[in-house]
């Protein structure tokens, strides 16, 4: 049988994004045709200046990741409207018109676990995974270690209960509910083996965990589990919920603060006013154009690609 290798071999921060990618909850509403062009996009960024503009094409990245320009266009919109990349608007005086190479944003950077935050957090909580884990070497860490048990639950973030680390979206069973750290760590074993995350299950039930404590939160749990039913989706959407309802009063609270400034981009070529509807008037070129108040427009303020007037 033979082998075929991959012709082009990523860095490995760049891979372990495109492993976020598929674990990240912002991405999980993604659809399925819009991966491949995501991905092509992710494998672009420059890990020495991670917000440094992605230069391909569209005519590019539809070629790599086999999909139509139309498609690469509704992928940058999808991206765009949820605050993950930005448009650089570029002139180009050897050619008419413009490009517009794709920005990426705070959200996206820590969503692959790009930005410093977010990989110093990884490593944190995954010490063995680092440069000197790289060599391949099995880890010497026991499989019976609690420590390891937390971390598989959640590869990303977890906080320290007493000597125990747990997960930090299970940590509150303890220090609210109380729950003891042995009865969580059993409970993830018992997820583990039922083919599910104790997170997940935790995150689709809350409403009616928050009136338990103690034993009776886990034998609820440990029931909840033996019934072999998958939360996934619905624990997708509680937290999709979540999220959003949290988006939209941090967008209106961030309008309500700007309502009448106005800002303009480095070249000068483009002024946003905030109005008091929370809309965006934007002048470019003597055009007007108009459009939601969005997470992007507080980035590139934040970024200083828009300064007030």
């Amino acid at each position: 049988m033979t082998v075929i290798a991959p012709t082009v071999v990523y860095p490995s921060l760049i891979s372990r994004a495109c492993a976020a990618l598929d674990e990240s909850p912002v991405f999980k509403d993604v659809p399925d045709g819009y991966l491949r062009v995501i991905l092509r996009i992710v494998k672009k960024i420059n890990l020495k200046r991670l917000n440094s503009p992605i230069l391909a094409s569209r005519a590019t990245l539809a070629k790599e990741s086999g999909k139509s320009v139309e498609t690469v266009h509704r992928v940058v919109r999808w991206l765009e409207e949820r605050g993950l990349v930005e448009r650089e608007q570029r002139a180009r005086p050897e050619l008419r018109g413009s490009s517009s190479p794709l920005v990426p944003t705070k959200q996206l950077l820590d969503a692959l676990l790009l930005s410093e935050a977010a990989r110093a957090s990884v490593d944190e909580a995954h010490p063995n995974t680092g440069a000197k884990a790289s060599t391949g070497k099995p880890s010497s860490v026991s499989n019976k270690s609690p420590d390891r048990a937390a971390n598989q639950e959640t590869p990303f973030e977890f906080e320290r209960v007493g000597k125990v680390r747990l997960p930090s979206d299970l940590a509150w069973l303890v220090k609210e509910q109380g729950m003891n750290c042995s009865g969580v760590l059993h409970l993830m074993k018992l997820a583990g083996q039922a083919k599910q995350r104790l997170s997940t299950v935790v995150v689709a039930t809350r409403k009616y965990l928050e009136g338990l404590h103690g034993r009776e939160l886990y034998a609820y749990l440990r029931a909840l589990l033996g019934k072999g039913r998958d939360f996934g989706f619905r624990a997708t959407e509680e937290t999709r919920g979540v999220a959003e309802t949290q988006e939209r009063e941090y967008l209106k609270q961030k309008a309500q603060d700007l309502v009448g400034r106005t800002f303009q981009n480095r070249d000068r070529t483009l002024l946003v006013t905030v109005e008091d509807s929370g809309m965006l008037l934007e002048i470019r070129n003597g055009r007007r154009a108009a459009r939601q108040f969005c997470r992007s427009f507080v980035e590139a303020i934040e970024a200083g690609r828009l300064r007030g007037v």
